[in-house]
């Protein structure tokens, strides 16, 4: 693993900073919803035996981030929906002003 060096990162927050405010300050895009990563199945019954509980931690996580990315879709859709509705009210605006 790399070392950082403790002067760089200053500079690699400011640059994630600058990155993630463009994001932050617009509508929940669907780019910004990443679906879960489906956990590997256990074919072997004695992991599974072995590592029963810590199998289910890992299912139930994936199933609350399952329902998080779903959330996040429906922002998603909701902030485009009244986006799509406000540029159909601008265009209405602009198509009545123009000349015929």
């Amino acid at each position: 693993m790399p070392v950082v060096n403790s002067r760089v990162c200053p500079i690699c927050l400011l640059v994630l900073m600058a990155i993630a405010a463009p994001i932050s300050g617009t509508a929940q895009s669907t780019l910004s919803c990443l679906p879960p990563l489906k956990p590997a199945p256990v074919t072997d019954s004695g992991v599974r035996a072995e590592y029963a509980a810590e199998i289910r931690e890992e299912y139930a996580a994936y199933f609350d981030d399952a329902q998080a990315f779903f959330r996040c879709i429906d922002r998603a859709r909701a902030a485009v929906t009244e986006e799509v509705n406000q540029a159909i009210l601008d265009y209405g605006g602009v198509h009545e002003a123009l000349p015929d």
